[in-house]
């Protein structure tokens, strides 16, 4: 009877392999061998024991951390759900325009009429104690010889007009110009500018710094007195915190050649802004200024003095009113 049986050639058990091993697909049977065995040892990692010395290779060898950022937005987002901003996006505020006039005067006596004329435009408001005036100053600058001489200073007494001075002709200041920054009632202000005082005295020694000094403002100090604010100030972040505007300060244009003459439109529009800015500055701190202190009056009136010194020391700066006080 056995002869009659006809043996059946056993296949193998993986199903990948091809029956006859020296047939033409003898490549793909050799890929599909070592794809079964990457899959075996996969499924061999798999096991309790290898589980746990990788656990046990971790403990001993933890890995490293990425980095402090990283580990902040994990916890952040475990415990808030969202990661926490790494820095607040700054508010997008309007740039400055400015439509005023523009008088740029480079001759010596072209600045001595010029200087002489706004002195007679303060002396004939009698009923101003004092009257502001924006100050600043541009020179040029090089990486390798430092900053040059003090080539211009620019003034603003009105908003809608502002005074542009190159001195690079002169060899010394007209004298209008010293006596309208000496002008008894001129409150000269800006930022940082004792030192501007102090590099105008260097390169034109006709210009006493320090009576300069005494009378001056210094806006960045002065906000801090009023807005009880701390810090040091720039020009362009006063500009973001009190008037909500914001200034373009090209590096291209404050880097320039203000020594040539003459300048440009940008750098005109560039010293203009800053002594603009400045005087509207000026008038807010002013402004706050004002009401703070009528605040203070009415608080101390309705309340006492204890009771004024009281919410003081809770931080109350007192630039609004406050109708109810609780302590």
């Amino acid at each position: 009877m056995d002869k009659f049986l006809i043996k059946k050639p056993i296949k193998p058990e993986n199903n990948y392999v091809n029956e006859q091993v020296g047939a033409p697909d003898d490549k793909l049977a050799k890929k599909q061998l070592q794809a079964v065995e990457v899959m075996a040892k996969r499924k061999n990692q798999n096991t309790p024991d290898l589980v746990k010395d990788k656990e046990n290779a971790e403990v001993e060898n933890p890995p490293k951390r990425r980095s402090a950022r990283l580990t902040r937005s994990t916890i952040s987002m475990a415990e808030e759900g969202t990661p926490s901003p790494e820095k607040e996006k700054p508010e997008k505020l309007p740039f400055i325009k400015y439509r005023g006039a523009i008088k740029y005067f480079t001759e010596s006596h072209e600045i001595a009429e010029s200087a002489d004329a706004v002195m007679q435009w303060v002396d004939k408001h009698t009923h101003l104690d004092v009257v502001p005036m924006a100050f600043d100053m541009e020179w040029p600058f090089s990486f390798q010889t430092g900053p040059g001489k003090s080539s211009v200073i620019q003034i603003c007494v009105e908003e809608k007009c502002c005074y542009v001075y190159q001195l690079s002709k002169l060899k010394k200041l007209p004298a209008a110009l010293v006596a309208l920054l000496n002008h008894p009632k001129v409150r000269l202000h800006g930022v940082n500018i004792k030192s501007d005082f102090r590099k105008l005295q260097r390169d034109f020694p006709e210009v006493s710094a320090e009576p300069l000094i005494e009378k001056c403002v210094d806006l960045g100090v002065w906000c801090n007195e009023v807005c009880e604010t701390g810090g040091r100030w720039s020009l362009e972040r006063l500009a973001n915190f009190i008037v909500k505007k914001a200034m373009d300060k090209s590096k291209k244009v404050r880097m320039s050649k203000w020594h040539v003459i003459p300048l440009d439109e940008n750098q005109l529009m560039y010293a203009a802004i800053d002594v603009y800015i400045g005087q509207v500055i000026y008038r807010e701190i002013e402004r706050r200024e004002k009401e703070k202190l009528k605040n203070e009056t009415e608080f101390k009136e309705q309340n006492g003095e204890a009771a004024f010194k009281a919410v003081k020391a809770l931080g109350e700066n007192f630039l609004s009113k406050i109708s109810e006080v609780t302590l």
